[in-house]
């Protein structure tokens, strides 16, 4: 397994096939890896919300 560089951590999550289908159609649709679309989703859930 490659080493993640020391400001990155690694997150790994068991969801439920049809999801991992959806969300694989998704990222496709937009052109974008998976890791790109998570991203996206979580800056968009932690850090675009008024405080």
């Amino acid at each position: 397994m490659p080493k993640i560089p020391d400001d990155l951590k690694r997150l790994c999550a068991d969801i439920p096939e049809q999801m991992y289908k959806d969300f694989a159609k998704k990222c496709i649709e937009e052109g974008i890896s998976k890791r790109e679309l998570v991203m996206k989703i979580l800056e968009k859930e932690l850090y675009s919300k008024e405080k």
